[in-house]
């Protein structure tokens, strides 16, 4: 059984080398490395050469411009030759055991469609006392998709993993229609690999757990503001929204349902901080507000652009996203 670990990149060269000198440290004798370039960027293409010359474990650069992470993802998918592709991101490093707890697990477990690990931190600096507080004794942080280890391997039809640390049987993934779109760029139109997660568990695929499939995310200080963190709340409000109306026929009717049923979840928040602060004392209550309150903003206006735009509602509708699209949907034309 051989592994494909396909990094998808867009304008992070500094972060990518990192990354790529980590997969250097890999206890695995043998794999593959594909970086799917999204910017089709001339610099990492000549990088990646200069980088090949020097290594045991050299990569294949793939350029794929057209904007967005799941074409990089799918670029990757196709160009693959293994049997089991792990998905990662261009700024995390690895556990030197990364790859080999995968290669154990889908050995050991035929069965196993897919799986997901532990995802730990790497600050660029100390975090504030509100991010720690926020993220508490929570084992899954996904504003930041970090995730704590469960202590052992666990195979569940509910398992769940990250896109930084994901690894799916290259035949599943086909089968499945691939992942749904995420990000373009910065922007976000889709709930990505929860989605994937989603089409997984309907189908009641097993899902593993390897908590020695280690890796760190890096988060610079970019990352640690109130500003980013309502960013990544509007980004999540737009995959609560693409994930709703995939199972529901689009039309006027069920979008003013749920603009109203989204209005009322905004009209609630005052009462729901009250709640926070008089009975659970949380510190933290109305930096909650503010976030819930751009999550549900988003995806208030994420309906409003259902309703205006047809490119949007033809993107919801859309089911094998493996297959090469006629009439590619470009993010800034749907906004």
């Amino acid at each position: 059984m051989e592994l494909t670990v396909i990094i998808p990149t867009y304008h992070r060269l500094d972060q990518l080398r990192c990354a790529l000198e980590s997969l250097q440290a890999q206890c695995l004798p043998e794999f593959e490395i594909l970086v799917v370039d999204n910017a089709a960027d001339e610099g990492i293409q000549n990088f990646i050469k200069s980088f090949n010359l020097l290594v045991a474990h050299p990569v294949t650069y793939i350029a794929e411009p057209q904007l967005g992470l799941h074409y990089a993802r799918h670029a990757g998918a196709r160009a693959a030759s293994g049997d089991v592709l792990v998905f990662t991101d261009d700024d995390a490093t690895f556990n030197p055991h990364w790859l080999e707890a995968y290669w154990q697990v889908f050995t050991q477990h035929p069965e196993m469609a897919a799986a997901g690990g532990p995802v730990l931190p790497i600050w660029e600096q100390a975090p504030p006392k509100w991010i720690v507080g926020l993220m508490g004794d929570l084992p899954r942080f996904p504003t930041l998709s970090l995730m704590k280890p469960r202590g052992g391997f666990h195979l569940e039809p509910d398992g769940i993993f990250f896109g930084v640390n994901m690894a799916i049987r290259r035949n599943c993934l086909f089968e499945l229609g691939g992942f749904h779109p995420d990000s373009f760029g910065e922007y976000w139109l889709g709930d990505g690999e929860t989605g994937l997660n989603r089409k997984l568990w309907a189908r009641g695929d097993l899902i593993g757990f390897v908590d020695d499939a280690l890796v760190y995310h890096h988060i610079p200080e970019k990352r640690m503001t109130v500003e980013y963190f309502k960013r990544r709340m509007a980004n999540e409000a737009a995959c609560t929204e693409y994930a709703y109306f995939q199972r529901k026929k689009v039309n006027v009717s069920a979008l003013v349902m749920r603009g109203m049923r989204v209005s009322f979840d905004i009209l609630i928040l005052i009462p729901l901080t009250i709640g926070r602060l008089v009975l659970k004392r949380d510190r933290y209550a109305f930096l909650r507000m503010r976030l819930d309150f751009a999550y549900h903003l988003a995806r208030l206006a994420y309906v409003a652009r259902i309703h205006q735009n047809p490119d949007l509602r033809r993107l919801i509708n859309k089911s094998d996203w493996l297959e090469r699209d006629p009439q590619p949907v470009f993010a800034p034309q749907i906004r």
